[in-house]
């Protein structure tokens, strides 16, 4: 009998569940710390523990759509979640996260900030009482790193409003001695290096589309033993990595759904273990019935 060491220990306790609670289970969403982000992730790090510096720096994440950058957001705020009042002790935001998409003046992005920290109807506040309104909260909540999505998005509006998106961050970043944290397309460097200022300020990476390769080795066989199949898939292999990368064009958040609506099927089918054939499927028909199961699971609050 298998012992199923194919499997993180942790997921094995998954496999006495239905194979409909299963197959809803392969398409949680699911954050794996993968060897590229690994360098993005201790930049991360350093710009929130330095020590304050009159000329904060920053660090501009661009990648093509799928490339994990929305993930790598949600992932820093895990790692840095707010906590509220309690003990004495005044509550923190340590990480907080704005987008630019039709952020066309100061006062939306400013908005979007004071949102983000809370205050109910933040569009009340007019002029300097809502700039002076940012830089209170932002200090009282201790927020050491802002993280700005869609930066590109700035690229689409005329140079006055490029000018004040870019002018304002670098007076948040002057004002509060803020690192930040800027996320984007490939069109994203170009957005930043608008103002040679903030370029000077910010180091750049990129997350590239997937090759097959170690990193890809490595990741897949990560992934493989978080989805509670009763057989090993050998996602790694020549065969379905190469398949991988056909089918997606190396994106990574196709690479993950493949894999996951595959798994699903490979459960509702019996088959419980992902094939050429099922990748082909999960390409072109989704796994309705897991997904209703998901759902399900997610309204009993029982999927983590």
């Amino acid at each position: 009998m298998s012992d199923f060491n194919h499997l993180d220990p942790s997921v094995r306790g998954l496999l006495d569940l239905s194979s409909e609670e299963r197959a809803g289970r392969m398409l949680v969403e699911r954050f794996i710390t993968h060897e590229r982000l690994v360098p993005i992730f201790q930049h991360v790090e350093f710009l929130i523990h330095m020590p304050t510096q009159t000329r904060a720096n920053g660090l501009v994440v661009s990648g093509k759509p799928g490339s994990g950058k929305t993930m790598l957001s949600r992932a820093i705020q895990r790692r840095y979640p707010a906590t509220p009042a309690e003990n004495g002790e005044a509550a923190s935001r340590p990480v907080l996260t704005i987008n630019m998409t039709n952020a066309r003046e100061a006062k939306t992005l400013y908005n979007r900030i004071l949102g983000g920290l809370g205050v109910p109807d933040p569009g009340r506040y007019s002029g300097s009482d809502r700039e002076r309104m940012v830089l209170k909260l932002c200090s009282a909540a201790n927020v050491r790193l802002l993280v700005v999505d869609e930066i590109q998005d700035i690229l689409t509006t005329t140079a006055r409003q490029q000018r004040i998106a870019l002018d304002t961050i670098k007076f948040l970043m002057n004002e509060l001695s803020l690192p930040i944290l800027t996320l984007g397309t490939s069109s994203a460097p170009a957005a930043m290096q608008v103002d040679e200022h903030l370029n000077a300020r910010f180091k750049y990476r990129e997350l590239p589309l997937w090759t097959r390769d170690e990193f890809l080795t490595n990741f897949l066989d990560t992934l493989e033993k978080a989805l509670p199949l009763r057989k090993r898939s050998y996602l790694s292999s020549p065969t379905l990595s190469t398949d991988l990368i056909r089918l997606s064009g190396g994106v990574l958040q196709t690479i993950v759904q493949l894999v996951t609506h595959a798994a699903a099927h490979s459960v509702e089918s019996g088959e419980d273990q992902i094939t050429s054939k099922l990748l082909e499927r999960a390409a072109v028909e989704a796994p309705l019935a897991a997904a209703k199961q998901a759902a399900v699971q997610a309204r009993l609050g029982r999927v983590a």
